[in-house]
């Protein structure tokens, strides 16, 4: 059954201590960190650095819980495409201010985390999503029942697959997480970001040329590097940064990850899933996409799942602020702010999906 979009009206920063006179640490003591606020109010969240472990790596990121006592639902952000890192901006706090730990962290070869995450598949980053989920699940002041998942752009590829592999994973919020495959995303990303921006037919007509090539000569086995060196004529090209595969080790990850198709995945979800777009995303098809997810969902009767398009939103779901028509910058309005509602859909859907009485501060 189709999910309905729902009200924001009853989505609520936390306890009253949230809300009212914000608890304060010791400065400087573990997890001080200065006050910042949510809408207007004085909030401050405790942070810890926290690492797990996948397939050889050490995956290190923050963890971010409410200042009272727990045990509390959790979300495990999971990153999209390129190198990634923690930095979530106001989520990971204003999570924390409704009564949720959440978890960011740097993918595998940024930040402070080891490995390269231009060598991982679709199936390495989802087995990584879960490895962070049992980390986070296995922490005494989170209820191991209650943690999902909030997936970004390629990340919403990655967490239908997590969830579908672990059904311990309560709930998945995907945020212009595309319904199609990684080719056809790639290629209409290609045609549109670059048409607005400025560039021409021909233009885009060449880019999606170099895209096609990279992928068919890395999958009949030819060695990325000498691929890369072959489109060398191209490199100076102004459009050339657009393409996901700009080095050896990147033309070899989109390559690797062109065929994947997320129905597999979204046919053996059982979990709700919250999916939302933005209404002028240049980046990833809306309609292809709500339609893919909405009817595989539907034939394989899953019993919960929203769509939710935001109007004159982008991929980032944030709406054009500046004067005349519309500047584009990497795909995304600029400048731009976050479309009103968004950020309370998510976290009312998320309270709504774990039992009321799994928030830590429910019973006070």
């Amino acid at each position: 059954m189709r999910g309905q979009c729902l009200s924001t009206a009853d989505c609520v920063l936390g306890p009253p201590a949230a809300t009212g006179t914000c608890r304060h640490g010791d400065q400087g003591g573990e997890g001080w960190q200065e006050p910042r606020t949510v809408d207007g109010v004085l909030f401050e969240p405790v942070t810890a650095e926290f690492s797990f472990e996948d397939d050889g790596n050490e995956l290190v990121g923050d963890l971010v819980r409410p200042p009272w006592p727990g045990p509390y639902p959790a979300v495990v952000f999971v990153e999209g495409s390129g190198p990634g890192g923690r930095d979530q901006g106001s989520w990971q706090t204003r999570l924390a201010a409704a009564g949720f730990a959440s978890l960011a962290y740097d993918k595998p070869g940024s930040g402070g985390s080891t490995g390269d995450w231009t060598r991982q598949t679709m199936t390495g980053r989802a087995a990584e999503t879960v490895a962070a989920v049992r980390a986070v699940r296995g922490r005494e002041d989170v209820l191991s029942g209650a943690v999902a998942l909030i997936g970004g752009s390629q990340g919403g590829w990655v967490a239908h697959l997590a969830a579908a592999a672990d059904d311990g994973i309560a709930a998945v919020v995907t945020v212009s997480g595309p319904g199609v495959s990684v080719r056809v995303q790639e290629e209409y990303r290609l045609r549109h970001q670059l048409a607005a921006e400025g560039f021409s037919g021909a233009d885009v007509q060449q880019a999606l040329l170099l895209l096609r090539d990279q992928i068919r000569r890395v999958q009949s086995g030819d060695d990325p590097a000498r691929v890369h060196a072959a489109q060398a004529q191209w490199h100076g090209a102004r459009w050339y940064p657009a393409l996901a595969g700009t080095t050896p080790e990147s033309i070899a990850f989109i390559a690797g990850i062109a065929d994947y198709d997320p129905a597999p995945a979204l046919a053996a979800l059982r979990c709700p899933l919250l999916a939302i777009f933005g209404a002028d995303d240049l980046l990833v098809p809306v309609e292809a996409s709500v339609r893919a997810i909405s009817n595989t969902l539907d034939d394989a009767g899953h019993a919960d799942h929203t769509t939710v398009v935001f109007p004159d939103a982008d991929h980032s779901i944030r709406v054009y602020t500046g004067e005349g028509p519309a500047q584009v910058r990497e795909g995304r309005y600029t400048p731009a702010e976050r479309a009103p509602g968004f950020d309370e859909l998510v976290v009312t859907w998320l309270r709504r999906r774990l039992p009321a009485t799994d928030l830590g501060y429910a019973a006070r």
